[in-house]
């Protein structure tokens, strides 16, 4: 087995690890073809980064086989995938951003925010499925109320 690297992933890295955990969980099997497809890339592209995530022990990698996540990326691939899902519930279900923008924004942020931030808004949003607020009245006017004011411009500032 390759020896594993201590170094931080990439995020374009991590990105093709939580694809290949995607298809995976989806699929029960990765392929190159399908990951290229999911990040709308070239298989070339796709074989460079799969070459990579093996180099450091996450995937079992042969060219035109199956892949599969190894003991040390299938929990790290289930956490990047894990604080995604958060983000994205966060800014679609919280913020109310139309499902495109919360995905690609979840996409961006997962990479920079901390574990505990992401515990956190992980509590949060399950507090307000949980508690006793009326959750629907309470979005219904967070979403009047980002209806109403206007996105603070770059010769503006808000009015917190």
């Amino acid at each position: 087995m390759p020896e594993v690297s201590d170094a931080p992933l990439s995020t374009t890295l991590e990105d093709y690890l939580v694809a290949i955990f995607n298809l995976e969980m989806a699929n029960g099997v990765a392929r190159a073809s399908d990951v290229a497809s999911a990040k709308g890339v070239s298989r070339s592209t796709v074989t460079s980064a799969l070459k990579g995530l093996s180099a450091r022990g996450l995937i079992v990698y042969t060219p035109y086989s199956h892949i599969r996540l190894t003991a040390q990326g299938q929990p790290l691939a289930r956490e990047i995938a894990h604080r995604n899902m958060i983000l994205t519930r966060f800014f679609r279900d919280v913020l109310k951003l139309d499902q495109n923008l919360a995905d690609a924004t979840a996409c961006r942020v997962e990479h920079a925010v901390d574990a505990q931030v992401i515990n956190r808004l992980g509590k949060f949003i399950l507090y307000l499925e949980r508690s006793d607020i009326e959750l629907e009245h309470w979005l219904e006017n967070y979403t009047r109320l980002i209806k109403r004011v206007p996105h603070p411009g770059p010769d503006t500032h808000p009015s917190e």
